[in-house]
Formats: C-alpha cells, sequence, structure tokens
C-alpha cells in the first residue's frame, strides 16, 4: 500500500517513551518522502515551539498540525492560526486553581506559562506515584515541565493563547474536569480533547486534527482517500476517520482501536511505528 501522505501523531506514535525518533524512523521516513513521493505530516497536540523542540533537525516534514488543529504550517508557510478568547482563558485557569487541577497556559509565540504561585501545588502533583494507566511519555513530559518548560510569571497574560492544558495521576479526576469544563462551553464555544486518560486540553471549537488535515491536503492537493493517518489518542480520532485508511498504535486507548482500520502489532515503546511502516509500505 503507497499512500500519497502519512499523518502522523507524536506522543505515544512518533515518538518513544523518552520523546524521541528513533534512529530508524529518521532512515525511514526521509527515504518514503524521496523515494516514493509520499508526504509527511505531523498532526499534535503539542503547540508549534513544543513540536520544534522535539523534531530533529534531520526529519524535515511536509507539514505541521499543531495543538489538535490551532495552527497549520508548511515549511515557512503559515496556512491559519487560531487562539483562544482571553475571557475564556482567564475562566478556565481560575477553575483549574480553585480545584486544584494542575494547567499549562500555552501562548502562541512563547513558552508555556503557569502563576509562580502555584508552582509547589503543580510539582507535587506531577511528583506523585506514576499509576499504570500512564504513559511514560506523558510522566516524563510532565516531570520536564515542571522542571524547566514552564515559564513561571507573576501575573498571566490570557492574549494569544493557543490551548490551555490540565492533568492529573488520577484519571478520574480529569473525567470530573471534563465535565466540569463542559459548563463553561453555555457561554463560550470552545472544544475539549484528551490525548490520554490524564489529560484534557481546550481548544477553539473550529480546531481540530482533521481541520487542520484537510488544510494540508488542499495545500498539496491530496485526497483524504489516499492518505493514511496513524494515532494513540481521542484526539487523533477526527483525524483517523478523515483518512482513507486510519492506523492506531498498540498502546492507543480501546475507543481509538475500535475505531480503525488496523492496529499496529508493537507499542510505541517497541518501535512499533517503524515496524508498522516497513511492512506496510511496498
Amino acid at each position: 500500500m503507497i499512500p500519497k501522505a502519512i499523518a502522523l501523531d507524536l506522543d505515544g506514535t512518533l515518538l518513544n517513551e523518552e520523546n524521541e525518533v528513533t534512529e530508524e524512523l529518521l532512515t525511514l521516513l526521509p527515504k518514503l518522502q524521496q523515494e516514493y513521493g509520499i508526504r509527511i505530516f505531523v498532526a499534535s497536540g503539542r503547540t508549534k515551539l513544543e513540536i520544534e523542540d522535539v523534531l530533529p533537525s534531520s526529519l524535515q516534514v511536509d507539514g505541521v498540525v499543531t495543538a489538535n488543529g490551532m495552527g497549520g504550517y508548511s515549511g515557512a508557510r503559515t496556512l491559519f492560526e487560531y487562539t483562544l478568547d482571553p475571557e475564556l482563558v482567564h475562566n478556565v485557569v481560575e477553575e483549574a486553581r480553585n480545584h486544584g487541577i494542575y494547567y499549562e497556559v500555552h501562548p502562541m509565540k512563547h513558552s508555556r506559562i503557569a502563576l509562580k504561585e502555584d508552582q509547589n501545588l503543580l510539582k507535587r502533583i506531577v511528583h506523585a506515584k506514576q499509576p499504570d494507566t500512564l504513559l511514560d511519555n506523558e510522566y516524563y513530559s510532565r516531570k520536564q515541565a515542571v522542571q524547566s518548560h514552564i515559564d513561571w510569571v507573576d501575573h498571566l497574560s490570557y492574549e494569544s493563547i493557543v490551548k490551555v492544558y490540565f492533568f492529573s495521576m488520577d484519571p478520574e479526576i480529569i473525567k470530573e474536569w471534563k465535565e466540569a469544563l463542559k459548563s463553561l462551553n453555555e457561554n463560550h464555544r470552545f472544544s475539549i480533547y484528551s490525548s490520554s486518560l490524564h489529560n484534557a486540553e481546550i481548544m477553539d471549537n473550529k480546531a481540530s486534527k482533521a481541520r487542520g488535515l484537510e488544510y494540508l491536503l488542499k495545500e498539496f492537493g491530496i485526497p483524504a482517500t489516499k492518505t493514511m493517518a496513524i494515532g494513540d489518542g481521542e484526539n487523533d480520532l477526527p483525524m483517523l476517520k478523515l483518512a482513507g485508511y486510519s492506523v492506531a498504535m498498540q498502546n492507543a486507548e480501546e475507543v481509538v482501536k475500535q475505531n480503525v482500520h488496523e492496529v499496529t502489532k508493537n507499542s510505541y515503546k517497541q518501535n512499533g511505528l517503524y515496524e508498522f511502516l516497513m511492512k506496510k509500505i511496498r
């Protein structure tokens, strides 16, 4: 099977448990581009800055969908960008603080931010015991975030924000928090996505990975029917449904596995994406 484009999620799919792209994939993906003419797209819940932090310069993807569809880019070209209503950002952050929920505010052009006065709380949440349901890559990311990636500020700016991220070691807390967020949707229309059982993110209600992928496909003149999409989280479902051929990683949530054409034999920790592409693209 030779698709014209492959759209890849990052965490739990393209990245391993240490949030790195394996050497095998760094060799294979450029080969698919050069020898088969396949366009390689990345569609992630991460912001543009976060994606640039983890993608090595040796991997030149053809297009990127950021923050679950809040931005789309092809090389230096900006295809689209959305930001959240500042009042909404203020309200959800205040609610998160009132509920003792871990939060990160992600500006479009700068590093993620959180209030300095909440630093100890967020660190305590992250340094609790890792539950079996929390994948290593997300656990590793949160520890990195509180140690060095969050810009701790005295006052939050609510302008030009692309997403607000929430996290808990307890899936039930996140489940309840998502219900609480829905009550705010009456006054502010926004979407709630999760890439695992332990997190939730809010984006503009127009945004999704599928919407972002549509922009990229239009840019390159590729039909969705000739596109393969691979992911592992609930936030990947719109993109997987759009693609002509959908694939879930072995480590994917069950709801994702039930809505795809195929599931990889191995997980992201076992270089499952590489093994799958080696066997499938021929």
